[in-house]
């Protein structure tokens, strides 16, 4: 499993992080960020370790672990070298059932139980959160559909206009077309125009699929154009 962390890009307007000096910044970044923390939010570093890993003295990481204890931001055991992370979940949460199970796995091994208790529910999202997330994602989705839908008339137009044979069935288009990612429309409408203009190069418009076997078969992912001699994948597509 690949290791790596992620960090909200609201992570910088917490107000609890903007009113940290850079100091404490930093150190609560790498206790959410370096390489020993584990997916379950609780792990095992010692004091020794984290100044090394920064450069500062033990008496300066003990101060920073204190300060954020005191805060409520972290637990540490000196016994067993284990600190829990009291945001982690809000951070690094994942519905993976690959992640779920090595989560699992990894809360077996805690040696002090009581910071399994203290991540356990941490974060629960608040009925004012979950309506925010779901506005957000109807207004993304609302503004696909426009994208999609203007895209669309655009490409169809410049589709039908060369095209010598029939384009096809516009509705099954629209239909196929309305299934599209928002990655996938912006490969369309650069691989269009270029796959037009080669094709009118070549003077084969006849030879032009219907616009939806263009859509099934994903011609706008080829890594060549189908009538232009001596391509390669770096040429940009030039004619």
């Amino acid at each position: 499993m690949a290791i790596f962390r992620k960090i909200h890009t609201s992570f910088w307007s917490d107000t609890f992080i903007q009113d940290l000096d850079n100091d404490q910044r930093l150190f609560y970044l790498y206790l959410l960020t370096n390489e020993r923390t584990k997916q379950c939010g609780i792990y095992e570093i010692s004091k020794k370790q984290m100044a090394f890993d920064l450069g500062y003295s033990i008496d300066r990481v003990s101060k920073l672990l204190k300060y954020f204890i005191n805060t409520g931001k972290v637990l540490y055991n000196e016994t067993t070298k284990e600190i829990a992370i009291k945001n982690w979940v809000k951070y690094n949460n994942s519905t993976s059932p690959k992640v779920l199970s090595c989560i699992k796995s990894e809360l077996d091994d805690v040696k002090d139980r009581v910071l399994i208790e203290y991540i356990k529910g941490i974060h629960t999202p608040s009925q004012q959160e979950e309506e925010q997330e779901k506005e957000e994602e109807e207004e993304q989705d609302q503004e696909l559909v426009l994208v999609r839908d203007e895209i669309f008339d655009q490409v169809w137009k410049a589709y039908s206009q060369v095209s010598t044979r029939q384009p096809g069935s516009k509705k099954d288009a629209a239909a196929k077309f309305g299934k599209l990612k928002k990655a996938e429309l912006e490969k369309i409408r650069e691989h269009l125009p270029l796959f037009l203009k080669n094709h009118i190069a070549a003077q084969k418009t006849d030879y032009l699929p219907n616009f939806t076997t263009y859509l099934n078969q994903r011609r706008y992912e080829d890594e060549k154009l189908p009538y232009a001699d001596g391509q390669n994948e770096l040429d940009n597509w030039t004619l």
